[in-house]
């Protein structure tokens, strides 16, 4: 799965995080998949992981929380276009969510429908 974090600082509005493998961390220490530069941001802040092709989000014990769309949240599911948020920066969720299967002969309709 390909994952993107897109930054929703004003001052940084193109800095996209693409999340390589799966389970990824995101904390203040390098030793983080994701390496943020804030300081209320724990060093092993939360993780990212998949499950049957959603994200989820778990917070890994952080001192200031993780919040989905406002939520402060123990585990959480991130569906595409949710806001993460970790200390004080904030991410808009941009992924394509796959099919876990289903009946045969039936396929998923698009989530767009323009």
């Amino acid at each position: 799965m390909r994952a993107t974090l897109l930054s929703l600082n004003p001052l940084t509005p193109h800095l996209q995080i693409g999340l390589g493998e799966l389970p990824a961390t995101v904390g203040r220490s390098s030793q983080t998949d994701v390496c943020l530069g804030d300081r209320w941001t724990s060093r092993i802040h939360c993780e990212i992981s998949e499950i049957n092709g959603t994200l989820v989000v778990r917070d890994l014990e952080s001192k200031h929380g993780t919040f989905v769309n406002g939520e402060q949240v123990r585990q959480a599911h991130l569906l595409p276009g949710d806001r993460l948020t970790v200390g004080l920066s904030s991410f808009e969720v941009r992924y394509e969510r796959r099919s876990t299967g289903g009946p045969a002969g039936v396929q998923e309709e698009s989530a767009s429908h323009c």
